[in-house]
């Protein structure tokens, strides 16, 4: 298998993986916190377990003396994944998705402010009328506490761009030991914040070990890892699915029907980001 195509196969596993997040989410039914906490401790023992069996020396001596930027990233997925559940108990999960996936964008301008990338002008053009597709999501939501929710995916889309953009400089490298700080992180802030871990019924917990042992983890390996295959402006085609697969799950097992500010501000991001993406492929062909 050539180089390109390990890296799209990784990028649409773990685009494929992560659209269940927000429907485990939802079917745990739980507090915020409750979530957060098992997300997180899942997170890092199933990772531990997986570098302890794989890459046991490396890890060892990695964790043990863990540098800035390995603690920097920790903080920054740490973030993004508090925001997002805290976002999904504020809005609707289709809000929550779209204004997500502006994270692309997000990537290109921290990309030219860090990296150096050039930015074009269909990129700045792109980046123009994905904002007005958030603007219809924030300006005609229903009901106030839908704010926060927004104003937290926001912020997790700006916590994403900065992951992502490190995943590119590193080529996805120590991304394991990135998620397994960043879980831990998560679990005793949320136990911090409030959590009543061992509250939950059976069926919770099993839900939340599926989302935090092996959704979140794999994903976000699949993820990280296709940017060293593959550009980054195919990795965002790849990762533009969860907008339509996230809500389409939520919708199919529990009901929830997206509004039609969310459907119309979803739409007018997700082309722009099709569009632009596949003008950016064609143009690094």
């Amino acid at each position: 298998m050539s180089d390109k195509n390990r890296g799209l196969l990784l990028a649409f596993i773990g685009i494929m993986i992560l659209s269940f997040d927000s429907l485990f989410v939802k079917l745990s039914n739980s507090t915020a916190w409750n979530v957060l906490f098992w997300r997180g401790a899942f997170q890092c023992i199933a990772l531990v377990i997986f570098q302890l069996l794989y890459n046991r020396k490396k890890f060892t001596a990695e964790i043990s003396h863990p540098s800035l930027p390995l603690l920097g990233l920790g903080v920054i997925f740490a973030t993004s994944t508090i925001c997002f559940i805290e976002s999904l108990h504020y809005t609707q999960v289709a809000s929550t998705l779209v204004i997500i996936n502006t994270a692309p964008f997000f990537t290109a301008i921290l990309g030219f402010l860090i990296l150096k990338e050039k930015l074009k002008w269909p990129t700045l053009l792109a980046i123009g009328v994905a904002t007005s597709g958030i603007w219809i999501i924030f300006a005609f939501a229903p009901a106030g506490g839908q704010w926060v929710g927004n104003v937290l995916a926001l912020v997790t889309a700006l916590a994403t761009a900065i992951y992502l953009v490190a995943m590119r400089k590193t080529k996805g490298e120590q991304a394991a030991n990135i998620l397994i700080v960043a879980g831990f992180m998560i679990a005793v802030f949320a136990y911090i914040k409030g959590a009543q871990p061992f509250s939950l019924s059976h069926l919770q917990m099993l839900y939340l070990l599926v989302l935090g042992g092996i959704v979140v983890p794999g994903s976000y390996l699949c993820i990280s890892k296709s940017a060293a295959y593959i550009p980054a402006a195919q990795t965002s085609l790849i990762l533009l699915m969860e907008i339509l697969l996230g809500p389409l799950y939520v919708f199919l097992v529990i009901g929830e029907q997206p509004s039609l500010n969310d459907i119309l501000g979803g739409a007018i991001i997700l082309i722009t980001l099709g569009l632009y993406t596949i003008w950016d492929v064609k143009q690094s062909a």
